[in-house]
């Protein structure tokens, strides 16, 4: 489906959600649900946190929506409630640690399966090494190089400013680069696409 398109019937639900249509909310659950829940695991490592994480970002988004601007964009807004919603679970309790693997089926319909599917070598050493990473590091690798977000909407998802934004996504980096290497040994593995 054409991007403008989308993004039309995105505001037009979304102006929908506004006037209090509860049904319209369920098509803006189809266009950024998916998103969410990937999002939520490759952070918490765990389903069931994710699941949760998710479930009270859309109760947030759903009491907050009549004060989304529609001149920005949604998905940096509900991505910055999604990551709220994990800091203060992770203040609650010790996040456990989970495989990153199942966040890898998630689907995200936005992206074809060929650019979302790694080969299983290169992915096992990147979840070994993403489970090294804080979760602050998680957070901006996931939303930069899993989503594709750009650093503005990084910083609006994360509430960080763009220069904290930008060095912590190059110390995140360094420290994957690192994690990488002594995953992968000798093997000359690279992170492909990760630059800093």
């Amino acid at each position: 489906m054409d991007r403008v398109l989308t993004k039309s019937i995105e505001r037009e639900a979304i102006e929908r959600c506004q006037q209090g249509d509860n049904e319209a909310f369920r098509r803006v659950l189809d266009f950024h649900g998916d998103h969410l829940y990937r999002v939520a695991l490759l952070i918490t490592r765990d389903a069931s946190l994710a699941e949760e994480a998710v479930q009270e970002t859309l109760l947030a988004a759903w009491k907050k929506i009549r004060d989304f601007d529609l001149d920005r964009d949604f998905r940096p807004w509900v991505n910055r409630i999604l990551i709220n919603c994990i800091g203060k679970m992770t203040r609650r309790m010790k996040l456990p640690t989970a495989p990153v693997e199942d966040a890898l089926p998630v689907a995200d319909s936005a992206v074809s399966p060929e650019d979302s599917t790694l080969n299983s070598e290169t992915s096992a050493m990147l979840q070994s090494a993403l489970r090294t990473l804080s979760v602050e590091h998680r957070t901006v690798l996931v939303l930069r190089f899993f989503n594709d977000l750009s650093l503005p909407e990084i910083a609006e998802s994360t509430g960080l400013r763009e220069g904290t934004v930008k060095s912590r996504l190059h110390r995140a980096t360094a420290a994957l680069r690192d994690a990488v290497a002594a995953t992968a040994g000798s093997a000359g593995f690279s992170v492909e696409g990760v630059q800093s």
